[in-house]
């Protein structure tokens, strides 16, 4: 027997898409690819802005703990018990001679309040307050100028076997040797730059042995002050760090070139745009600050050496930057006054920073 088979209409399955569901499709997929888009590049502007942000508070960090470091040091002359006499007049801090170097000892610190005017004294020209010294270029006006003298601690350089060795001095290199005397077995110092012929007259004292000579040290004099560029470009600001100069914290070094005592420039770090130190003076010698902090403005050549501590504030900025952003924050710089960025620097973010600093080698000597 044939058996019939009746196969019903089957409904033909769909193939592909139609055109709506693929306009659908690449419209879900625009949305998608946009938002993942939008995604990045916030995060990438996100990130770029913790790097800013980064960069300001580890620039502030590093130039504020450098310069206290430095303070702290202030009026080290190794053995020296007794502070030093006053200067006949306030020194030049650009000033490399013997003799200035060894007036200026008695300065542990030094500061000028710079004006509006910027050009640098001439030199051999001792700056006076609102003056740039002559060894500095590109000072940010309505800054401050920090000077900090002192003998550098490590003699390790100096020394052969542990001993002092007059055959490791560098011609031209100013060093400081304090210690007794032979003949009258008083306490004295010296201030000399090294010169192979005469370093064994120049620096003859001694321990208190009265037999093994005593240790000289490299003299130390740093000169801190804010710069309008890091990089400068034809030997000037105007067109530095790639036509968009970022301020800096920079420090003149007392060194040695050809010979001779001169002057090295350091940049210390990016993005600082201000510098400002108030002083604390103490007024009846017993090492401790008396009355409240004053302007370099206010102190003389008699009353820098009464100095104990030291109060400076760092006004750092980012060094690029950021969209959208406008700084009309007022920031206390101490006796100062408060500082308002100018409209056109109101797009990068600010911070300060501020340490007090016991000068502790002039303050102990005064302390019975």
């Amino acid at each position: 027997m044939r058996h019939t088979h009746h196969h019903g209409n089957r409904r033909r399955g769909q193939r592909g898409l139609t055109l709506i569901e693929f306009m659908v499709s690449i419209a879900l997929g625009m949305l998608i690819v946009a938002a993942l888009a939008t995604l990045i590049a916030d995060q990438s502007s996100n990130r770029a802005e913790v790097e800013r942000a980064g960069r300001l508070i580890e620039n502030g960090r590093y130039a504020v703990r450098a310069m206290a470091d430095d303070l702290q040091m202030a009026g080290y002359w190794g053995e020296l018990t007794t502070a030093p006499s006053a200067p006949a007049a306030l020194p030049d801090p650009c000033s490399t001679t013997e003799a200035d170097v060894a007036s200026a000892i008695a300065l542990h610190v030094q500061g000028y309040n710079v004006g509006s005017t910027t050009t640098p004294v001439t030199s051999g020209t001792v700056p006076g307050n609102s003056q740039v010294a002559s060894c500095l270029s590109d000072v940010a006006p309505n800054t401050d100028i920090l000077v900090v003298r002192h003998a550098d601690p490590d003699t390790s350089s100096l020394e052969t076997a542990g001993a002092p060795d007059l055959a490791k001095m560098v011609n031209g290199q100013l060093y400081v040797q304090t210690g007794l005397v032979l003949a009258t077995k008083s306490f004295d110092s010296r201030l000399h730059a090294g010169a192979s012929a005469s370093n064994s007259t120049n620096f003859p004292l001694l321990k208190k042995d009265l037999t093994t000579p005593a240790s000289f040290r490299k003299v130390v004099v740093h000169i801190y002050y804010i710069s309008q560029c890091s990089v400068q470009s034809g030997g000037s600001c105007a067109a530095g760090d790639g036509g968009n100069p970022i301020p800096t914290l920079k420090m003149v070094e007392l060194t040695v070139a050809g010979g001779l005592a001169s002057w090295n420039t350091v940049t210390i770090a990016e993005g600082i745009e201000n510098l400002q130190v108030d002083y604390g003076v103490d007024t009846d010698a017993n090492g401790s600050p008396d009355g409240t902090d004053v302007s370099g403005s206010a102190l003389t050549k008699d009353t820098w050496p009464d100095v104990m501590t030291a109060k400076v504030y760092l006004l750092a900025r980012s060094t690029d930057k950021t969209p959208g952003f406008t700084d009309t924050k007022t920031y206390p710089l101490g006796t100062a006054g408060t500082v308002t960025p100018a409209t056109a620097d109101q797009g990068y973010k600010r911070h300060v920073f501020v340490q007090s600093v016991r000068l502790v080698n002039p303050s102990a000597r005064r302390v019975s």
